[in-house]
């Protein structure tokens, strides 16, 4: 008689949603909510999701994200399921008056730089100077490596993700962590090297992936991710509900350890 048996699973703890994008992508339909931010809430909250960073998808496109950000935020910024976070283009002169809008009218606590969208190299001098900046008036970073799977781009619109060594610059030179959004599993054994690093995972895809990615970067550096309307959110869930790990270690990845970094609870 074989000794094998079937490994048993928990349900998944609340779940805080590190990448979730509002707004019309150009380039095909979504089958997804995406632009009301009601529906999406309900969407989300249907699989257990009790909060989500939520950010401007118009903000890719505009030249001074702001514009986006100003479309967005408003709209989610008074209901405590999102939480707001404004895309800020740092190579534009006037990148400050935006963040300090978004962050008193919007109650933003994080910020995303998508390099590759808005054509600046992120281990530039006074790139990595803004990040600085950033992390000394308190404010939580990401860094966008990419938003869709290369092969799914317009054949006019081939946006290049982010260099490992670019992130790896920006990370030198805070103390404080980093969000990663968008790494693929093949990235990460460059980017464990730098212990500031965090990613979350709605990119990283390998067999028995959670199993594989802990292995490279301690649980406390992961973090749950939807990438909703991109993905179907239950393809993240999946992640961690095959994972065979104790249930602090899960609960802490799927969204209590995000929410203790962003400084919000989890409701």
């Amino acid at each position: 008689m074989s000794d094998f048996t079937l490994p048993t699973f928990q349900p998944l703890p609340p779940l805080v949603d590190a990448d979730v994008l509002l707004g019309h992508y150009p380039f095909r339909r979504f089958p997804h909510p995406h632009q009301d931010p009601a529906a999406l809430r309900a969407y989300l909250q249907e699989r257990g999701v009790v909060r989500a960073c939520v950010s401007s998808l118009h903000a890719l496109f505009y030249p001074d994200p702001q514009q986006g950000n100003d479309e967005c935020l408003p709209l989610v910024a008074d209901d405590p399921f999102f939480i707001p976070v404004a895309v800020v283009n740092p190579a534009l002169p006037a990148w400050r008056r935006g963040l300090h809008t978004s962050r008193d009218r919007d109650g933003v606590c994080l910020v995303r730089l998508t390099p590759s969208y808005h054509g600046y190299d992120l281990a530039a001098p006074e790139i990595v100077d803004c990040v600085a900046e950033l992390a000394d008036l308190g404010l939580r970073i990401s860094i966008v490596k990419r938003i869709e799977d290369e092969r799914m781009h317009h054949p006019l619109m081939k946006v290049p993700a982010v260099e490992n060594d670019a992130i790896l610059a920006a990370a030198a030179a805070v103390d404080s962590p980093l969000l990663v959004q968008g790494a693929y599993f093949s990235d990460l054994a460059e980017l464990a090297g730098a212990p500031n690093l965090h990613v979350d995972l709605a990119f990283v895809e390998t067999m028995d992936t959670l199993a594989a990615v802990s292995a490279l970067l301690p649980p406390a550096r992961l973090h749950f991710s939807s990438h909703t309307p991109f993905f179907y959110p239950e393809a993240a869930l999946s992640k961690l509900y095959f994972w065979q790990t104790d249930a602090a270690t899960r609960a802490g990845v799927a969204g209590e350890g995000l929410a203790a970094w962003l400084g919000v609870t989890v409701r």
